[in-house]
């Protein structure tokens, strides 16, 4: 029974030390083998010329028949010979504890598994490197270039290699293709590890590196060159998972799925608002998208979606009857229901996409949205694009729901705004002198001054802005959420005016005085607005006209403030195309992916540490004595503790029965029959009272 007794009371300090002992016998030697000097029986850090006596000296009783070693001894011993015995390699077996030819070992000694004979393995075992040789190595940097940093405003990938190692040399052409795919997105370069140790040396970040041997790849964000900051790459050397971790965890790029001819509709046309462009990549490969384009899908993230789609032979009839693509690789443009789409064949450079993509973007009307207002200069904060000096300035809008009809009325407002242009696509007029007609010079120098915008709004989402803008007769085809199938965008001009310098001083005078008028400055707009609708025929040259005479009169008349407060923008959903689970890990390390993976990393090494056993054993020992000495407790009077304990049992025991007596309303007094007179008692008096 004592066994029992004891397991039960000390089970936490057996429980350390059993911890302490699986890892000093069977993790510690696992995590640190034989160092190949202990294999040659030598101290750490020994010189090559006590390698070579060491080995001469075990070599001399292989002589013998009964010091023959087996062939898997000799394969080790000659390999920490052969190792150890180069300076080049035994400085960063000494330095970085580097020993990547550890699977040449291995593939050795399955070779010769059934030889029996040790002279009949073939050396030398490794082609060792001279210190001449040196890999195709370019970018490299200096210890004191990583410091500065080339282009700090770009995140900086970094290849810590060797000349030596034969890893470095075969992740060469690896390292050329991430290097081109990564080219104006992120800084690409080499450090050699001695340089890299020297300019880390006081951190432990080395040491946590080259647990994996090199190359080893480390990751800078932008305006850091620190370990502090830093990020270690511990995937597979591919040139896919390499780039796919730059883009995403170091960059925060978003990734561009991959959609089949059957989730196309439903998973990406479904969830890509109606005004956005969608910009189609056709593959034949089925790799990831490049860097530069999930680049560009984040910085046209408010105006196009972008998709991947897998080009195949079986499938090629359907895409050429749907959008005319004859082939991949090739990108397509959907611009709306009702405007054809846009193909190119061929793998464009990122130039030439971000080229097309600016010039259909200058094409397409803007839409306005509660981002996009001050951008604009068409809210009633006060944001003009003229500047701030500009009192007067209008916007053209459209304003529908999302239809056919919505897009036939955009694309006859942006062909209008072409009538101010002077050619096609342009944001300014190319040459003012071209606009001759009296009619349209106002309108024309309005645009080119930056004082005229055009742009649509979406009807059902910004309902309340829509009907403030418009009555409800003219709202009712083009304002709030669709009932039938009437559709009818209007098209009308905000004409927007600010106060002059002296009219705000006059208003903050005036609000100071009156705690209602300073109540009503708050809810106000600080910008006037003024709409009139365009009722006239679908005519470019009628709108022109009717524009310019809108303006003509806003800029020579007297027109007062109006302070009716417009209302706010709806906030509209982004509608990301790609997964925003992927956006989440953003870079530097802040990814929740990321910091699972330090998390991890770190764990393992800590595991590895020699002091893991000894203070497991120390825990076992505290926690023994801890307990040891709670349970030893003084054994005298034991009778007076007994007695105390009996006393407070009773006098427990005596207080309830007080509060039951308390509650039924009995007390100690004794009962007597003349404590209390009954209620129909009578005082008789016998014949011999003395009273009269």
């Amino acid at each position: 029974m004592s066994i029992p007794f004891f397991l039960k009371k000390y089970w936490i300090p057996l429980l350390f030390f059993a911890a302490g002992l699986f890892f000093q016998l069977v993790v510690l030697p696992s995590s640190y083998p034989p160092t190949h000097y202990e294999v040659l029986k030598l101290g750490r850090n020994a010189s090559v010329e006590e390698v070579t006596k060491a080995y001469e000296q075990l070599s001399q009783n292989w002589l013998s028949k009964s010091g023959r070693p087996t062939v898997a001894d000799f394969i080790k011993i000659r390999y920490a010979f052969e190792l150890l015995s180069n300076p080049l390699l035994k400085i960063y077996y000494d330095q970085f504890g580097f020993d990547e030819q550890q699977d040449v070992l291995v593939s050795i000694k399955e070779q010769y598994r059934n030889e029996e004979d040790y002279t009949k393995v073939k050396l030398p075992l490794l082609n060792t490197p001279s210190s001449d040789s040196a890999i195709d190595a370019f970018n490299i940097l200096t210890r004191e270039e990583l410091m500065s940093g080339t282009d700090k405003e770009k995140p900086l990938l970094v290849q810590v290699y060797s000349n030596w190692s034969p890893r470095c040399a075969q992740f060469s052409d690896s390292w050329k293709r991430i290097a081109s795919l990564l080219d104006g997105v992120a800084d690409t370069g080499m450090i050699e590890v001695s340089d890299f140790a020297a300019y880390d040396a006081d951190k432990n970040f080395p040491k946590q590196l080259y647990h994996a041997g090199l190359p080893a790849l480390v990751a800078y964000p932008p305006s850091c060159r620190s370990s502090d900051c830093s990020m270690r790459y511990q995937g597979e050397l591919s040139v896919d998972a390499v780039v796919d971790w730059t883009s995403t965890y170091v960059l925060g790029l978003p990734r561009i799925l991959y959609y089949s001819k059957e989730t196309l509709m439903s998973k990406f046309f479904a969830n890509v608002a109606y005004n956005k462009v969608k910009i189609l990549f056709f593959s034949s490969t089925g790799e990831r998208a490049a860097p530069y384009l999930r680049q560009l899908a984040l910085k046209y993230s408010d105006y196009a979606a972008f998709a991947n789609i897998l080009w195949t032979e079986e499938d090629s009839q359907f895409w050429w009857n749907s959008l005319k693509v004859e082939s991949g690789p090739a990108f397509v443009i959907l611009k709306g229901g009702a405007v054809d789409p846009v193909v190119y064949h061929g793998l464009p450079s990122r130039s030439e996409v971000v080229k097309l993509i600016e010039e259909h973007r200058r094409q397409e009307l803007p839409q306005l949205r509660s981002d996009t207002a001050t951008q604009l200069g068409c809210d009633a904060k006060g944001h003009s694009r003229a500047g701030f000096d500009t009192l007067v300035w209008y916007c053209v809008i459209v304003a529908g729901r999302p239809s056919s009809e919505l897009t036939k009325m955009r694309e006859f407002v942006r062909s209008t705004r072409e009538k101010l242009t002077g050619y096609s696509g342009a944001d300014q007029i190319e040459n003012p002198g071209l606009v001759n007609d009296a009619a349209i010079t106002p309108a024309a120098v309005a645009f080119k001054d930056n004082r005229l915008t055009f742009a649509w709004l979406d009807g059902d989402v910004q309902k309340k802005l829509c009907l403030f803008y418009l009555n409800p007769e003219d709202a009712e085809g083009a304002c709030g959420p669709r009932y039938g199938d009437y559709e009818l965008p209007r098209v009308f001009i905000v004409r927007f005016q600010r106060r002059t310098k002296e009219e705000e001083e006059n208003l903050k005078k005036r609000t100071k005085q009156s705690a209602m008028q300073s109540l009503l400055q708050e809810g106000g707009n600080s910008a006037s607005q003024l709409v009139a609708k365009y009722n006239g025929t679908q005519e470019a040259d009628e709108v022109v006209k009717w524009i310019s005479q809108i303006i003509k009169d806003g800029d020579t008349q007297t027109i007062p403030f109006f302070d009716q407060k417009a209302p706010d923008f709806e906030p509209e959903e982004s509608n990301r195309a790609w997964a925003s689970g992927t956006r989440i890990v953003r870079s530097a390390g802040s990814g929740l992916v990321q910091k699972m993976k330090s998390v991890i990393s770190l764990v393992s090494d800590f595991a590895r540490g020699p002091w893991v056993g000894p203070a497991l054993f120390l825990c076992a020992c505290i926690t023994y004595g801890w307990i040891s000495l709670k349970s030893t407790t003084p054994s005298s009077q034991p009778t007076n503790n007994g007695q105390g304990n009996t006393r407070r049992e009773n006098d427990k025991k005596a207080k309830k029965t007080e509060r039951k007596k308390a509650k039924s309303g009995s007390t100690d007094k004794p009962v007597s029959i003349t404590d209390e007179e009954p209620k129909d008692a009578v005082n008789l008096l016998s014949s011999g009272s003395d009273s009269e």
